[in-house]
């Protein structure tokens, strides 16, 4: 550390502050100490000095409870000025990014206690490894001693009247109190921002000043969204041009300011600076703590119920307004385009009508996006479906919803009011679809507009509440190469199935719960010649094949009185009619299969379809036991002998300890020998461990087994060369048989 710090120069203090809230000051000090602390290679330490700010900057840096002041106190006794700074290093909460955060607090009463007599010191040493920066707030009494021990201060305001003015007024108050206005730097943020003024007034307001920002931030949307998504930019989106262009002359001005000698001792009294937070934070809480939990709403139960609550009688009261003004919340996107912008103006207005609600600018967007999911779309699930990486929701309960990222299952910290809100929730799903969810028919399945499917069921099936489950897709197809860089096949088994798929074989996929079959087989479809009729037949469309040559069906739930079900084993009988080149069956779970042997027999060879297994021998076992539900008069011998001469190909795809999914098994049926199926593995995945980041490692190899109709790709043009079945090396054979 000592070695880096000599190469960096010595660490900063550097404080940001800024006219009002709202101006985006928290949002840079978290993007300008990530990408600080990656130039110096060196830890940067965030310090809220605001009553408020307890729990925000831990929450955005992924820290739940970070280690406040107050705990150091209580740890390490009042005289915290004769601690060695190794000690206090230790206890600091840190991330993997070189960020740590060091609020005062956890509670009003923890900040109002801690005085500059307490702090400074703890600072002194601090700085002696970390690059400080201070997050100010403008009225808490800290601000003044921030002043004196900064190296640099940033004033960060935006291009309103009002944040301007009350900029102009602050800095002629400076002049008179002699705060060095020679170490402050403005900041103009969100500069091109819609409603902020133009270029000329904002250049005269500057001129009062008598200073000119060293940088015009402007607004972008993507720093709009991951604020809004408690993200912080540079690490979700560090191409953007708020990152690479507006961070930069910020930087440099921090680089370019030497570390001076710091003041830091105090002669105000503890009591009477005591005695001026408790004021400050009581007037910024009074009337029953109205602004409290807006500005935290992490940071506790009683927070977030107060938050709820506000949004329950803003709730009430606009749709209120909207049944006054006769507006229809449509389903439809367009209509609901419109009507968004318009509930957002009548949440803004209701909002400003509320006595005694204060709310900076980035709460109050948060509210009003959170309130609009609510009226308009799926309330704390919107947010999760509009983040391209969560690939499965699962309420389990209306306070616990857990979502599938990167194969890795998580709970997140959205949650519903109650259950009544998912029932909502559920229903707003269901019914664009013509389907209904109530005691009479408590469960469902269903699609949505892009393709997610969605399972939900209520009471008095649900016992411990509703549950809902979306599976969502990629909304560009997975082909061959992204496989391969996932890890889920190699080249040259990909390459054998894509042969397969065009030498026309019938081709079972299988799979447990999850583990990628119908995306697989969308993949395989992709190999399926243009000039070629396809009718693919799902329980609830998910398919998405590239050929235009292409019909999909559905089927369909019986209506509220019993009627009007159509089965997937009716439209795999209706497809026969409809002169199709190949049939795909999304899944097999019942009767069906009987059909689709028969189809398969009979001239619609180079079909696919996907059944639930966990081994190519269950699959084979559960083919068997759905043709006996299709018909229980088959003797066994017939039903195995279609198979058999039916089914080509078996792929098993399974999931794995990391999340990972890939194909175990590539086999191919053999027909019927002594009334048993014959079957022989052509390809394998040999797992050999699990590495030090809990990745799984192993190896795609070829059994050495030719497949019977290995002399078909030739006669047909296909050139798979007999070394794709060679097996590797020797190291194969010992990890088969020690299996």
């Amino acid at each position: 550390m000592e070695d880096t710090q000599a190469l960096s120069g010595t660490p900063r203090v550097i404080a940001f502050t800024g006219p009002k809230e709202g101006v985006g000051k928290t949002t840079l000090v978290l993007n300008l100490a990530i990408a600080w602390a990656e130039m110096q290679k060196r830890p940067v330490l965030i310090v809220p000095l605001d009553p408020l700010a307890r729990q925000e900057h831990g929450f955005y840096l992924g820290i739940r409870k970070p280690v406040t002041v107050a705990d150091l106190v209580r740890a390490l006794g009042s005289g915290a000025i004769a601690i060695a700074g190794g000690l206090l290093r230790g206890k600091v909460s840190m991330t993997q990014v070189g960020v740590g955060v060091l609020p005062l607090g956890s509670t009003r009463q923890e900040v109002s206690l801690i005085s500059p007599k307490i702090l400074l010191p703890m600072l002194s040493r601090l700085q002696q490894t970390f690059d400080i920066f201070l997050d100010v707030d403008s009225s808490f009494p800290m601000e003044s001693f921030a002043f004196d021990i900064a190296d640099k201060i940033f004033w960060v305001t935006n291009c309103t009247r009002s944040h301007l003015n009350t900029a102009v007024a602050m800095f002629t108050d400076f002049k008179e109190m002699h705060f060095p206005i020679d170490r402050i730097e403005i900041i103009c943020n969100q500069y091109n921002l819609p409603g902020a003024i133009d270029h000329e007034e904002v250049n005269q307001f500057f001129i009062k000043l008598g200073r000119e920002p060293i940088v015009y931030l402007t607004w972008e949307e993507s720093v709009f969204e991951s604020s809004n998504k408690r993200e912080i930019e540079i690490l979700v989106n560090r191409s953007s041009l708020w990152v690479q262009e507006g961070l930069k002359p910020i930087l440099k001005v921090i680089e370019d300011t030497p570390a001076g000698e710091k003041n830091w001792s105090t002669v105000v009294p503890d009591s009477e600076f005591v005695s001026a937070s408790k004021n400050i934070w009581e007037a910024a809480t009074a009337l029953s703590g109205v602004a409290k939990g807006p500005n935290h709403i992490d940071g506790g139960d009683s927070d977030l119920s107060y938050w709820d609550s506000l949004k329950q009688q803003v709730h009430k009261d606009v749709i209120k307004t909207l049944e006054v003004e006769r507006i229809v919340i449509s389903e439809e996107g367009s209509q609901n385009e419109q009507t968004r912008k318009r509930v957002s103006v009548i949440i803004d207005e209701v909002l400003r009508k509320k006595a005694n609600v204060q709310l900076s600018r980035d709460q109050k967007v948060r509210f009003i996006n959170e309130l609009l999911d609510e009226i308009l779309g799926l309330g704390p699930l919107e947010a999760l479906m509009r983040d391209p990486s969560v690939t499965e929701i699962m309420v389990n309960a209306y306070d616990k919803i857990f979502i599938e990222q990167k194969g890795k299952l998580t709970l997140t910290r959205y949650k519903f009011r109650n259950n009544d809100q998912v029932v909502q929730v559920i229903k707003r799903i269901v019914a664009p679809l013509g389907r209904r969810i109530d005691e009479s028919v408590p469960l469902v399945d269903a699609r949505l507009k892009d393709g997610s499917r969605v399972n939900a069921i209520i009471a008095p099936l649900a016992v411990s509440g509703p549950s809902l489950t979306i599976r969502r897709f990629s909304q560009k197809p997975f082909g061959p190469e992204d496989y391969y860089r996932f890890g889920t096949i190699d080249r040259p088994t990909m390459y054998f199935l894509e042969c397969c798929v065009k030498l026309r074989k019938n081709i079972i996929i299988c799979g447990g719960t999850g583990t990628g079959k119908t995306t697989f087989l969308n993949a395989l479809s992709s190999y399926i010649p243009e000039n070629e009729r396809i009718v693919t037949v799902e329980d609830t469309a998910e398919l998405r094949l590239q050929q235009e040559h292409w019909v999909s069906l559905e089927s369909r739930p019986a209506n509220i009185e019993g009627k009007g079900e159509i089965t997937i084993k009716d439209l795999v009988k209706n497809c026969l009619r409809m002169r199709p080149d190949r049939i795909v069956v999304g899944e097999c779970r019942g009767a069906e299969a009987l059909d689709m042997l028969q189809a398969m027999n009979t001239g619609h060879e180079g079909s696919l379809a996907t059944i639930h297994a966990n081994t190519p021998r269950d699959g084979l076992t559960r083919l068997e036991a759905m043709c006996m539900m299709a018909s229980a008069d088959l003797p066994i011998w017939a039903i195995r002998e279609m198979i058999s001469s039916a089914v080509n190909m078996i792929v098993q795809l399974s999931r794995f300890s990391d999340g990972s999914r890939k194909v175990t098994y590539v086999t191919e049926i053999c027909g019927q020998k002594d009334n048993a199926i014959q079957s022989n593995d052509l390809f394998r995945y040999i797992q050999t461990g699990v590495n030090k980041e809990g990745k799984v490692e192993g190896v795609f190899a070829a059994t050495g087994e030719l497949p019977t109709f290995f002399r078909e790709f030739k006669a047909k043009g296909i050139d798979v060369p007999k070394e794709t079945f060679d097996r590797p090396d020797t190291s194969v054979r010992k990890e088969e048989a020690a299996a």
